[in-house]
């Protein structure tokens, strides 16, 4: 046996590429957060129910649009009493439902793979660290939420401005404060019902568990301080502060200048500006839970 060692040349070549980052990694990290919530690249079961979910979000607009160019006796884009539908403001009771849903499984299924499969290590070899990971997976849930509740509203304003007989830019001019409307609502929906979804999906060990849970926290305490604040029962006012999934629909009624019978934070004498704190409130604890449970992580 010989006493010499061997090389061996394996033909490893030293990364000679531009390195961009950690923005380009937070920018990597959206698009596949992006891709794994809609199914992109995956298998066929994985792409049914986001994409049943995007059908149930547009196909509404398109027919509204469409009952539109058949019945010229309303105002399309602002509602009233002469439109079968209403306006921007009732479209959102709609989205806001799919939104809901589409959180419920989005938010497990962008943190817990992660976790449990043991990739947080191959991101944290990166330029990246706790918050830039976060940053990249809450941002691609912000972006398709955002697209479930912009994408219709917008197919519904252009449509409705290309029907109306004062001309498309000239309604589109008249109604250009609903943009701004459009815009602050749909952000409050995405804190509301996004920010839930990744708190449990921080904590959780599996996706399945962490889409009932988070059901859960949002319809059955919705529902409980709903009846409770019916029954008129002793701490009903506050109980109302937990109808989690009523907060965001009271807020956007008061973007709108709207009213909608029977929420429990109105019927519980609580003003708009209340819901909306506990939004806010909700997402700031959210955050700073989050970024402590990572850094101990990554």
């Amino acid at each position: 046996m010989s006493d010499r060692g061997v090389v061996f040349d394996l033909g490893y070549v030293p990364y000679e590429g531009p390195r961009l980052g950690t923005g380009a990694a937070v920018r990597a990290t959206i698009r596949d957060g992006i891709r794994r919530v809609l199914g992109l690249r995956r298998k066929a079961r994985k792409k049914i129910l986001p994409w049943m979910l995007v059908g149930i979000a547009l196909i509404p607009a398109i027919v509204f649009v469409g009952l539109a160019f058949l019945l010229s006796s309303f105002d399309p884009l602002g509602g009233g009493e002469d439109s079968p539908f209403g306006g921007h403001v009732d479209f959102f009771g709609l989205i806001g439902n799919v939104v809901l849903l589409f959180a419920a499984l989005a938010g497990p299924e962008l943190l817990v793979p992660d976790r449990t499969e043991g990739v947080l290590s191959v991101y944290s070899s990166r330029p990246m660290r706790a918050r830039d990971y976060l940053l990249g997976r809450t941002g691609a849930l912000a972006i398709v939420l955002a697209g479930f509740l912009l994408v219709p509203q917008f197919l519904m304003y252009l449509g409705f401005a290309a029907l109306d007989d004062a001309g498309f830019l000239r309604a589109m001019v008249e109604r250009s404060d609903d943009l701004l409307q459009i815009f602050l609502a749909s952000g409050v929906y995405m804190l509301a019902y996004g920010a839930p979804a990744i708190l449990i999906a921080t904590f959780a060990r599996r996706t399945a568990p962490a889409t009932g849970v988070y059901l859960a926290l949002m319809l059955v305490l919705t529902g409980f301080a709903q009846g409770m604040v019916e029954g008129d029962v002793t701490g009903a006012r506050f109980a109302a502060l937990g109808a989690l999934a009523q907060h965001p629909v009271v807020v956007t009624d008061w973007i709108f200048d709207h009213s909608t019978f029977g929420l429990a934070p109105v019927e519980a004498g609580w003003d708009p500006w209340v819901s909306l704190a506990v939004i806010l409130l909700f997402t700031a604890v959210t955050a700073v839970v989050t970024i402590r449970r990572y850094r101990s992580l990554m």
